[in-house]
């Protein structure tokens, strides 16, 4: 007697959407705003990496590109410095050299100015887009407008970042120039050393960034979008649409996303396709909840590290770690540098109860991935770098309408794969 074996029928949807972190979940809620049906595809479900460990800055005032010489020769000549911002990951060298041979091109002078105006383009639309679906899902408790505050201790730093104020003066973004008695207005609980301080007062702060992502997996759950939480592993053309293998079985369905930051370039490479996304491990340790130690997401300049006055308790992230998906995170990076936070706000108690780690998709120009792919119906929405949680809302409606053939409030040239010439191509 013979047997059959059952397996699942296959799902078929209008759109599957790969990446559950903001940006993926941002271009679902677009989508079916706009009456496609969705399927979610992630190994660890809502924010299950940047999304959640980041500083919760809605930072519209961050505009100059990491390769800014300003930022990158002092971070690359700092390397040795166990609490300098930037590291790198020797075993992962082969997967990043030539990124950050492109990475130092992309800081030449002619190129920044360019990079800036697509920034603020995105960064300026990015304040509505929250509001928006923080709004629409009923999250806007998790959002709070306190600015974003740079500090700097020490005078040559402040004097070296005139660019990036120059930039925000140029391109209207409203920000505060502050003296050391000026900040301890502000924020009460900083260290004298804190000398000057720029406050970008339209900036946002998401409370809890991976809470949010939660609540809008869930508000989208609720309303009809499908979810598999399984590694997608390829795309194919099957038919007029396309098969998404994934470890959970196969997604049948007419487009696909790629959303799955630092993963995404593996999917696209049957396509021909070779994305210039390096991966940057981000690191955060959480302090106990405790109140008046710190009112708002603020940067300490010369460390590049912030502390944010989470729900859940008070997180300092730092680093910029190039590495590789799937090599191992060293944890005793942020320990290092978390007792830094007590200098900055001696108020600080106890030590930190627990610490992360994550990996974020870094283009060389700091300007992310928003395009489709040549003669297909796979959209490709990633390479968003630090600036991730800004952008994620804003991203999603711009890939949400181009896939719907709608037109766009911001100029889409810039996010290009073009941009990046043969460098792009497998």
């Amino acid at each position: 007697m013979s047997s059959v074996s059952w397996r699942p029928r296959p799902r078929v949807v209008d759109a599957a959407v790969i990446g559950c972190g903001i940006v993926g979940l941002s271009t679902a809620f677009q989508l079916q705003r706009r009456g496609l049906s969705c399927l979610l595809i992630d190994p660890r479900g809502p924010a299950g990496d940047a999304s959640h460990g980041n500083a919760g800055a809605v930072s519209v005032g961050n505009l100059m590109p990491a390769s800014d010489p300003a930022m990158a020769w002092p971070a690359l000549r700092g390397l040795r410095d166990p609490l300098a911002p930037f590291k790198l990951d020797a075993g992962a060298w082969p997967h990043y050299a030539a990124w950050l041979w492109r990475f130092l091109r992309a800081g030449q002078p002619p190129r920044i100015a360019a990079i800036v105006d697509a920034t603020h383009a995105l960064n300026h639309a990015a304040r509505a887009a929250w509001l928006d679906l923080a709004g629409a899902i009923g999250a806007l408790d998790l959002i709070s407008p306190t600015g974003y505050l740079h500090v700097y201790s020490q005078d040559a730093s402040f004097e070296r970042a005139a660019i990036a104020r120059t930039q925000m003066q140029r391109h209207g973004v409203a920000f505060d120039v502050l003296d050391g008695a000026q900040l301890r207005e502000l924020e009460p609980g900083l260290a004298p050393f804190a000398r000057h301080g720029v406050l970008q007062r339209d900036s946002l702060f998401v409370q809890e960034p991976g809470e949010f992502c939660r609540r809008l997996f869930n508000w989208l759950c609720a309303r009809g979008t499908d979810t598999l939480i399984a590694s997608a592993r390829v795309i194919e053309r099957e038919g007029e649409g396309y098969r998404v293998g994934t470890s959970g079985g196969d997604v049948h369905a007419d487009q696909v996303v790629v959303a799955a930051g630092a993963w995404s370039g593996e999917l696209l490479r049957s396509f021909g396709l070779r994305l210039p996304v390096a991966a940057a491990r981000g690191y955060h340790a959480m302090y106990p909840r405790q109140e008046g130690v710190v009112r708002r997401p603020t940067l300490w300049a010369e460390r590049y590290m912030v502390v944010s006055p989470m729900r859940s308790g008070v997180r300092v992230t730092g680093f910029k770690e190039m590495t590789a998906p799937g090599r191992p995170a060293r944890p005793g990076l942020i320990r290092g540098l978390a007792p830094q936070a007590r200098q900055l706000f001696p108020a600080l108690a106890g030590e930190p109860v627990s610490d992360w780690a994550g990996l974020r998709p870094c283009t060389p120009d700091s300007l992310p991935i928003l395009d489709r792919v040549e003669g297909e119906r796979i959209f490709i929405a990633t390479g968003h770098g630090h600036l991730g949680l800004t952008q994620g809302p804003i991203s999603g409606e711009l890939t949400a309408r181009s896939m719907m053939g709608e037109g766009s409030p911001v100029p889409l040239a810039p996010y290009r794969l073009a941009r990046f010439g043969g460098a792009a191509r497998a």
